[in-house]
């Protein structure tokens, strides 16, 4: 009995492990491409299951502490491996031995405390590899990356307890696009541990104290071109001017971020600059600088300028004791051959006017994101200010008025491009002046809300994007690209003010529709951009649209971004897709077709109701329910007529010479109502007849061959009475003055043949002796 309770519990226990892997591998969300996205699933180890078909495997932000030998092996043609964010404090010797075609992989932030050269023997394709913070102290015992020979970005270290970097650390390694070393905490370098390295694109640093910078410098400065220095407090950088004075450089460009400095560290940067030769641009970004800018009692003045430095770019400097900082006149001489600067987000209300002078090889000056005005701006674009400046941004400051600037830009002879966008300029006035070479000016962002004469007409690149305009109607001549998304404009703009236009971007306005006759008008147009407009799919915008195979060559954004906004059952699908119906599109025709149909219909049902008596049948609708108001018996006190005689015209002098003589002359008489005598005269014939039959005691109907083939047209109300006929009643005489053959009474007159087949009716004898007997029976019949 134990042992079978053993054996249920071994196979509960796996059961329940294969169902969570089953769930672990249905976590996996896989694409056609064999691409797997598995990131924050919450997963604890690495899903079974996976084929040959992924090639891209994400399990990044999990909980997976483990890499085991048969986790990957079935990935053979996986190219990407993303497994950082983990908890992985294992990986198996030949975790990765069968990913021959990986060339991505990233084991950043796990807690791995030892690195093994046997993980990356067979990835020979490697060329990215990530091993920032994990708990590793050095880069192992052999070299671990000497069995990847196609690796060219490269990340190490951590902030904390990676402190020792030795000769053979990269060894193998020979050129490298990135290599990022994050070392806060370094303690030793060994001389030539980079060396080896032949050939660096960009260093990446990540250094606390500046302690071995000056020899890692001296590593690399003849196989870098770029180096960055990350995080790094240089209070006390010191520059060895011994340590690289004889030897040749190759670095171009050096980068500072989030470093701090004080006085006397920035001028030993300044002697760097001076005997790395080869550095031709520097960037400070989100640097702060401790102190106030007395460089007078240094070493500064024995330095004439920043070495080679041709591009300096300075973002977000802080300088906590700003309001104690000096004028910074000792380093005006130094910034005579840089030309181009850049300033932003760093609270610059003022370029002196000195310093603008002495930067006469300056072509390119960007001030975005600070505090410049009219006011101090007139004191920085002074008299021989900036010679040689060729373009000038501006953008986001506190500038307001577009005439002033214009006018204190006057003195920049060499300008021919302006960014003033971000600004509250609110309105442009009529005229302005401007300097004469201007070829460029960005007015975006700028709440303008119309456009006149102040722009220059020698402008070829006009930005007024993001603004109020509706409406666009200069004349510039030489303009070639204008950039005006993102305003109300309703059409696009008359192509005989911009002749020479060669690119216009004029999406996310109002515009409902162009045709081809607008396009063709810019003859000179290669690239329009008019997408995230409200169109109106329209058939002619439609055909023009999807009928033109070369569109997509001047539309850069077409198809995606031209969707329909009308009709409403097309709305929101791209112009390219949509399709109206036949009615949409020919409408005119379609109307057409429908009077012609309707003309032809009622002509069709003219002539079947004069055919088929279709008028007599609706005058008969007419009375039935004009007689159905009226109550179906009059009060005896209101019958007025013994009987209402119906007959044919043509039996008139048998009715009113015999039948009228016989029954009106017998005593007592009898009092009869024929339509030639009491009808009302000027009331309708149908109001008439259904009066006069509900106020007789008696209908006589004298049929004859006459009344039944007579003009039935001229007297086919008169039988409108027949509502009143009821099988089950005798208030209607029928009195036959010759023989009729029923088949030959009309079928409209159903009603009468029905009656003839129940009713019995009275014959006119030829034989005179039998016609005093018809006489007694018809009066008879009256009474009754």
């Amino acid at each position: 009995m134990p042992r079978a309770l053993w054996t249920a519990w071994v196979w509960a226990i796996i059961i329940l492990s294969t169902e969570g892997a089953s769930d672990q591998a249905s976590s996996l969300s896989c694409d056609s491409t064999g691409v797997c996205d598995g990131h924050s699933r919450s997963l604890n180890s690495i899903p079974s299951g996976l084929t040959a078909g992924v090639k891209s495997l994400d399990l990044s932000n999990n909980e997976i502490t483990y890499v085991g030998n048969r986790d990957l092996q079935r990935c053979v043609n996986l190219k990407t491996l993303r497994l950082g964010a983990n908890e992985i404090h294992t990986v198996e010797e030949d975790s990765f031995f069968h990913l021959r075609n990986l060339e991505y992989l990233d084991l950043s932030y796990n807690r791995l405390s030892n690195l093994s050269s046997s993980w990356f023997r067979s990835l020979y394709v490697l060329k990215f590899l990530n091993l920032l913070g994990n708990l590793y102290k050095t880069l192992g015992e052999t070299s671990l990356f000497s069995h990847l020979p196609n690796l060219r970005t490269l990340k190490v270290g951590n902030s904390n307890s990676f402190t020792e970097i030795h000769e053979k650390d990269f060894t193998g390694l020979t050129f490298l696009e990135e290599l990022e070393i994050s070392a806060q905490n370094l303690q030793i370098y060994v001389p030539k541990s980079l060396k080896s390295i032949q050939n660096i694109s960009h260093l990446i640093l990540h250094l606390k104290q500046p302690v071995l910078l000056v020899d890692i410098l001296v590593d690399i400065v003849s196989s870098l071109d770029c180096l960055e220095l990350r995080d790094t407090n240089l209070h006390t950088f010191h520059f060895s001017e011994a340590s690289i004075s004889e030897m040749s450089t190759s670095v171009k460009k050096l980068i500072f971020r989030n470093v701090q400095f004080t006085d006397e560290s920035f001028v030993e940067v300044v002697k760097l600059f001076n005997y790395v030769s080869g550095i031709l641009e520097v960037e400070f970004d989100d640097c702060t600088h401790d102190g106030i800018g007395d460089f007078r009692a240094l070493s500064l003045d024995r330095i004439r300028h920043l070495g080679n430095v041709e591009t300096l770019t300075i973002r977000k400097l802080h300088i906590p004791q700003f309001f104690l900082f000096h004028d910074l006149s000792s380093i005006y001489p130094l910034t005579g051959k840089v030309k181009r600067v850049t300033i932003e987000n760093s609270k610059v209300f003022l370029v002196p006017c000195l310093l603008s002078q002495h930067l006469k090889s300056l072509e390119y000056l960007d001030l975005s994101e600070n505090l410049m005005s009219e006011e101090t701006l007139k004191n920085s674009a002074c008299k021989d200010a900036w010679p040689f400046l060729q373009t000038l941004v501006l953008r986001q400051n506190r500038l307001k008025s577009l005439e002033k600037t214009g006018e204190l830009l006057l003195t920049l002879e060499n300008l021919n491009s302006l960014d003033i966008s971000k600004n509250n300029f609110l309105s442009m006035p009529e005229t302005c002046q401007w300097p004469g070479k201007m070829k460029q000016l960005n007015l975006s962002s700028t709440r303008i809300h119309s456009l006149t004469q102040c722009l220059p007409q020698t402008l070829e690149i006009l930005d007024v994007s993001n603004n109020n305009l509706d409406s666009f109607s200069l004349i510039l001549p030489q303009l070639k690209e204008l950039y005006i998304s993102r305003n109300k404009l309703k059409t696009l703009p008359d192509a005989s003010f911009l002749p020479v236009l060669s690119v216009m971007r004029i999406s996310r306005n109002i515009i409902n529709t162009f045709s081809k006759e607008q396009l063709d008008s810019f003859q000179q147009l290669k690239t329009l951009e008019a997408g995230g407009n409200n169109f109106i799919c329209s058939c002619d915008f439609l055909s023009f649209t999807q009928g033109q195979q070369a569109l997509g060559r001047v539309l850069v954004d077409w198809p995606d971004d031209y969707r329909c906004d009308s009709p409403s059952h097309v709305r929101g699908q791209r112009v390219q897709d949509a399709r109206l119906s036949l009615s949409e599109c020919h409408r005119a025709a379609v109307v057409s077709a429908a009077c012609c149909a309707l003309f032809l219909l009622l002509l069709l049902t003219g002539v079947l109701c004069h055919r088929f008596h279709g008028l007599w049948y609706m005058k008969m609708m007419w009375a039935w329910l004009q007689a159905k108001r009226k109550p179906r018996k009059a009060p005896r006190r209101d019958i007025c007529y013994d009987a209402f005689v119906s007959y044919s015209e043509r039996d008139s002098y048998w009715v009113e010479n015999l039948m009228v003589q016989e029954l009106e002359q017998f005593n007592p008489p009898f009092k009869l109502c024929l339509h030639k005598r009491d009808f009302i005269p000027g009331k309708w014939i149908i109001d008439n007849i259904i009066d006069s039959i509900e106020k007789s005691h008696k209908t006589i109907f004298v049929l004859s061959e006459n009344f039944v083939k007579s003009e039935w047209c001229k007297y086919e109300l008169d039988f409108s009475h027949f509502r009143l006929f009821d099988e089950n009643n005798d208030a209607a005489i029928l009195i036959l003055l010759e023989p009729i053959d029923k088949k030959a009474i009309p079928q409209r007159f159903c009603k009468l043949r029905k009656i003839m087949n129940t009713k019995t009716y009275l014959e006119w004898p030829v034989d005179e002796t039998q016609q005093e007997g018809f006489w007694l029976n018809l009066r008879a019949a009256i009474r009754s």
